[in-house]
């Protein structure tokens, strides 16, 4: 299951990516939704990633989908139920932002599955590399 989260996070990265898309900052610490997105400008990924799950375990139930879909979509959230034709077993609500800073992907994102005891959550940070790009820099 954790490589079908895995799998959907990077096919939004890069969607993103290739878009160029960055959206909103996200808040350093904080959201307006309640959200602690941690300092994900500073912070070692391993910190922020530990710190958004420990947030995420203890704000949210399993049967708190509904209350995680507001908070998160104020937080800037793309969210989306399990109300979807897909060709694979999909949770029960699945949201994640995704920002591009300079070179880094930042992502977050949260799922909640019917037959888990919490919700999953993750942030990842990506390093977009230019493979054609000049050495001299």
């Amino acid at each position: 299951m954790r490589t079908i989260l895995l799998a959907g996070t990077l096919a939004l990265m890069t969607a993103a990516c290739a878009s160029g898309g960055s959206g909103d900052r996200p808040p350093q610490g904080v959201g307006p939704g309640g959200t602690d997105f941690g300092q994900w400008r500073y912070d070692a990924e391993g910190a922020i990633d530990a710190g958004f799950r420990n947030f995420i375990t203890g704000r949210y139930d399993v049967s708190d989908a509904g209350r995680a879909m507001d908070d998160l979509t104020a937080d800037g959230f793309d969210c989306q139920d399990g109300n979807r034709p897909e060709g694979r077993p999909v949770p029960e609500l699945e949201c994640i932002r995704v920002y591009q800073l300079n070179e880094d992907v930042h992502a977050w994102s949260v799922e909640f599955w019917p037959d888990d005891s919490e919700p999953r959550s993750r942030y990842t940070r990506t390093r977009i590399m230019d493979r054609y790009g000049s050495d001299d820099d």
